[in-house]
């Protein structure tokens, strides 16, 4: 069997090492992993020649690669680093990468392995029986064939997995190929390295590559004028309160999702899902709702006062959003479909005010360089113009201002239309009708849990994965390193299980 893996990062490193362990895979598969860099098993986002100052802003105790060990980072960390944790007790992503590389590294070096160092633009569908091009008439049985940069490829595979990492940034602005403008800030030492102090450098968005952008630029220069956040509503996102018991009570783990899932005739109503959530933080003392109507103006003002009272109400409803992470997905296609659109209408966005949070010591690090005059924030962003001298004017509600510098963290493309503007390869298997959007135009539709391709042309195309962000709208809310390593590790095995 010949295998082709799309993208040598986190997802398509666990899918590697999956299938050569796997004890189906035999002594004739060969396996051929396309990446255009010569770095494998990091992906861009943990780059390890990147500048220590990025840092993750999750526990190194759930980013294991090893399915056996759920510690094997951690200890690999105390193994390696006398400090693993800065000041904020967070781990850098560099040494997350290194981690990965090393990690991986015997298996881009196993005997069945090609890497193929180049960029894929398209994929054709053969018939497995003639090798010659499919039709929608044929019963599914399909091999693949691949087109990089330099053209068409001998192979022919039969099965892809498209593991090929974050998409584009958003460019909501227009500012793509303006000088001075930095559309993808990472890697930041390689992006960031060559400005001066005296510059005015101005950042829009304030999410988690914003926090990384505010921790690069005061660890690695003196700027002479604030470092500014400009966001279309309020910047950053609420700060993670630590919670201080030990026991918590937490229901709405896989095996509930299983055994309510039986109970429900095959769908869980969104109300026991609700009602649960609600009963297990009665028992930590906390009404989510209230928490929500108390913090969700989203102000620096009132995150200020969640950090100095370290608020444990929020705090359980936050822990309660970590701990529901990893099942996020399974809850979100356990809904029946008008499940699914009330909870996106009316608690989605609850979800990720609770979910998405800034840690604790970066914020009082944040607080500190807004006090002492050193970064400041701008909400009611609605124009980013170009001057005639070259500088960029910021236009919000109610005030203008200029900058030299802009650095863009708004975040990454999920419309697929858009998408096919940026990319050459969706662009290519969208009018190859390979793949098709999920919802309002975002997202590739796949099917759940084993993340096959879903299409109109060919049905469930069940030897062509794709994994990662672009299959959002299906693995719910999957931009976490952790629910990456599982998913690509699920996949593999599922497809290998079936060999």
């Amino acid at each position: 069997m010949d295998i082709a893996i799309v993208g040598a990062g986190i997802s398509g490193s666990n899918v590697l090492k999956s299938l050569i362990t796997h004890p189906n895979f035999q002594a004739d598969d060969l396996i051929d992993v396309y990446e255009p860099r010569q770095s494998l098993g990091s992906g861009l986002p943990y780059e390890p020649t990147d500048d220590e100052s990025i840092m993750l802003n999750t526990s190194s105790d759930v980013l294991s690669v090893d399915e056996n060990n759920e510690l094997d980072f951690t200890e690999w960390l105390e193994h390696h680093f006398k400090e693993p944790t800065n000041f904020e007790q967070l781990v850098s992503r560099p040494h997350y990468g290194k981690y990965l590389v090393e990690r991986f590294s015997p298996f881009y070096t196993h005997e069945q392995v090609r890497h193929v160092q180049n960029t894929v633009v398209d994929v054709e569908v053969l018939d497995a029986a003639t090798k010659e091009p499919a039709d929608d008439t044929q019963d599914g049985n399909f091999v693949y064939r691949i087109k990089t940069e330099d053209g068409w490829q001998d192979s022919v595979y039969d099965a892809v997995f498209f593991s090929v990492g974050h998409p584009e940034y958003n460019d909501f602005y227009d500012l793509k190929g303006t000088e001075n403008y930095i559309l993808n800030p990472y890697p930041m030492k390689e992006k960031l390295a060559n400005f001066d102090n005296n510059q005015k450098i101005s950042v829009v968005g304030s999410g988690a590559t914003g926090v990384d952008l505010m921790r690069f630029f005061m660890s690695n220069y003196e700027l002479e004028q604030p470092l500014t956040f400009y966001d279309l509503k309020e910047p950053f996102y609420c700060v993670a309160i630590p919670y201080e018991k030990d026991d918590f009570t937490y229901h709405l783990t896989k095996n509930w999702v299983e055994e309510q899932k039986e109970v429900h005739g095959g769908f869980i109503p969104l109300q026991v899902i609700l009602d649960t959530i609600k009963d297990d933080l009665k028992q930590e003392n906390a009404e989510p709702m209230a928490v929500y109507n108390r913090y969700k103006s989203g102000t620096l003002d009132v995150f200020r006062k969640a950090f100095d009272m370290k608020d444990q109400e929020l705090a359980a409803v936050q822990k309660y959003a970590a701990n529901s992470v990893p099942n996020l997905p399974h809850l979100y296609n356990a809904l029946s479909g008008e499940d699914q659109q009330e909870y996106m209408k009316n608690y989605y966005q609850i979800m990720l005010f609770f979910k998405t949070k800034v840690p604790y010591y970066s914020y009082q690090w944040l607080f500190e360089l807004i006090d002492a005059g050193k970064v400041e924030t701008v909400a009611g962003l609605k124009e980013v113009n170009v001057l005639e001298n070259g500088r960029f004017q910021f236009v919000t509600e109610d005030s203008e201002a200029e900058a030299d510098i802009v650095v863009n963290a708004t975040g990454f493309i999920n419309n697929i239309e858009i998408l096919t503007k940026h990319s050459e390869l969706i662009k290519n298997l969208f009018h190859r009708r390979l793949i098709m959007p999920h919802v309002n135009g975002k997202f590739i539709l796949v099917d759940w849990p084993q993340c096959r391709v879903l299409n109109q042309q060919y049905g469930r195309m069940d030897n062509l994965f794709f994994l990662g962000v672009l299959i959002g709208g299906t693995q719910h809310e999957n931009n976490d390193a952790g629910q990456t390593i599982q998913q690509a590790q699920y996949t593999a095995k599922a497809f290998m299980d079936e060999r």
